[in-house]
């Protein structure tokens, strides 16, 4: 058999037997058949290249014979002549040797949600990510200055190889709100062993999987920041924390977590030997029932462990959903001296349900906190929640984007170009914050502020809040967005800021977002 044919029927025969051990994998045979198709046409390419070359090496030998024959051509022009066609020959030569010979694998370069390069094997991946969201943010009063931010600039990759295992590492360029600090840090660092989709382990640092809205990409959030009620402060001192989670779909409708964390937040070790464990739970009884284009997402969370602060002491605070005015702090918290040590136990139930492209979500969570501030031991509760709908003008269904207990990338109908505009979202939410147990703990820098008389030079906090939220989400392609917030926060009782004395805040935030 020619080594064309055998090469065809080597290539064929271990991109099935791939295929055959993938199981019922659609996406791997989908992409194992992609490959096929590729190595085909690659090798339809080559042996239209040899075929030419043939072609050429005939009529340059035929070409010395004609010349000669008409009276005869000069020595030197037949030299040149035949040093062309050794070389040709030589060519083809060298690759009917590499057609015949090669056992490397060709590598291959695409853009699906990042730039992902992988060899023809599947034994390993190499995919890019990386997105910029930059901001403008205005207030009302003047406690923050108006201002053009970079929210989040980060960039990173993830290493698949041998099938079973997954490296990602991401760095954040941006750090601040404000634009005031520009190191790097670390958000995740992890290492993933895939092997079963009911039963994948996670080590290294990464986000623990806490409620419907914190287990959302910062990508894909409903509005530019998340709610009072989920909001990095009070109830959550990080997005990233340390240590190991198993997670998975045990059943296609039912997806699950549980987790060991210091508890200590982002790039820090823990500061006492209690750990932070928890899970989430998640159904989509849409799937369940087999509602067509819709969610019916029904979950629970749970943590308990110390309040993990990365010092000595330490303050629980809490900022507006603009980040503008930080109305809630307590401060001078010890990790338990005098003992016992200081707990905190969280729990949230969500819920989410989406016709087509309609879509209501709501979150309930509340947390206990035990601990001593000074020689004074507390034991207080708070209480947050929101409720917020959405709409996709354009028809664009959430179902479609609903995989593994939380949304993802909105893929317009038609992207923003000659023949489109993309997709156009509208929200409002509502969110309600409530650690009235801490009133008597808020650190207000005079005794004038409990009775509302503080002077304007004063700091002075409140320990509930609610705030309105109005969005239009402006969807390019599946990459890039213009999102813009409107933000009526009201406090309880006024706070004063920097000067400013004010029972609300007003904010607007526009922001421009590309990742990959």
């Amino acid at each position: 058999m020619p080594r064309v044919h055998q090469l065809k029927w080597a290539v064929l025969l271990a991109l099935y037997a791939n295929v055959a051990n993938a199981g019922d994998d659609g996406d791997r045979i989908a992409q194992l058949q992609k490959m096929l198709e590729a190595q085909q046409k690659q090798m339809q390419a080559q042996q239209a290249q040899m075929q030419a070359l043939a072609d050429e090496l005939k009529a340059l030998r035929q070409k010395p014979a004609a010349v000669t024959s008409k009276g005869g051509a000069p020595e030197k022009q037949i030299e040149q002549q035949q040093w062309q066609i050794n070389a040709m020959a030589d060519e083809v030569k060298a690759l009917q040797d590499a057609r015949g010979k090669s056992t490397g694998n060709p590598m291959y370069a695409n853009f699906k949600d990042g730039l992902v390069f992988e060899d023809g094997s599947g034994n390993w991946k190499l995919q890019f990510n990386g997105r910029v969201q930059t901001d403008y943010r205005n207030y009302d009063p003047g406690w923050k200055a108006d201002t053009f931010s970079v929210r989040r600039a980060r960039l990173g990759g993830t290493f698949s190889f041998l099938q079973d295992f997954a490296v990602r590492v991401e760095g954040e360029y941006a750090n601040t709100n404000d634009g005031s600090k520009g190191s790097t840090a670390l958000t995740y660092g992890y290492l993933d062993y895939t092997r079963w989709a009911s039963a994948k382990i996670r080590a290294g640092q990464f986000k623990p999987f806490f409620g419907l809205e914190r287990t959302y990409s910062t990508n894909f959030t409903d509005f530019t920041e998340l709610s009072l009620a989920t909001n990095n402060g009070s109830v959550f001192n990080s997005t990233y924390d340390r240590g190991v989670m198993l997670y998975g779909d045990p059943l296609p409708w039912l997806n699950y977590n549980a987790y060991a964390i210091n508890g200590t937040g982002q790039n820090n070790d823990d500061v006492n030997n209690v750990k932070d464990v928890g899970g989430r739970i998640d159904a989509n009884f849409a799937s369940l029932a087999g509602i067509k284009d819709s969610v019916i997402d029904v979950g629970a969370s749970y943590s308990t462990g110390s309040l993990g602060f990365s010092s000595s002491t330490a303050s629980l605070t809490q900022a507006t959903e603009a980040n503008g005015a930080t109305f809630f702090s307590v401060s001078n918290l010890g990790l338990g001296n005098p003992s016992p040590t200081s707990h905190r136990t969280r729990w949230g139930l969500e819920t989410a349900l989406t016709d087509g492209p309609v879509k209501l979500q709501s979150e309930y969570i509340g947390s206990n906190l035990q601990g001593w501030q000074g020689n004074t031991y507390f034991d207080n509760d708070i209480k947050n929640w929101y409720a917020d709908l959405m709409w996709m003008v354009t028809g664009e269904s959430y179902a479609d984007v609903y995989k593994s207990g939380v949304f993802g990338r909105i893929r317009p109908k038609h992207n923003f170009d000659k023949d489109g505009w993309g997709a156009l979202e509208l929200g409002l939410r509502y969110s309600n914050f409530d650690a009235s147990d801490f009133n008597n703990m808020l650190a207000n820098s005079t005794a004038a502020c409990k009775t509302g008389k503080a002077s304007s030079t004063a700091t002075c906090y409140t320990s509930k809040a609610d705030a309105w939220t109005a969005g239009a989400k402006w969807i390019l392609n599946p990459n890039a967005r213009l999102v813009l917030n409107y933000v009526y926060t009201n406090f309880d009782t006024p706070i004063i800021q920097s000067g400013h004395k004010s029972d609300n805040e007003n904010a607007v935030v526009l922001r421009g977002q590309f990742d990959f």
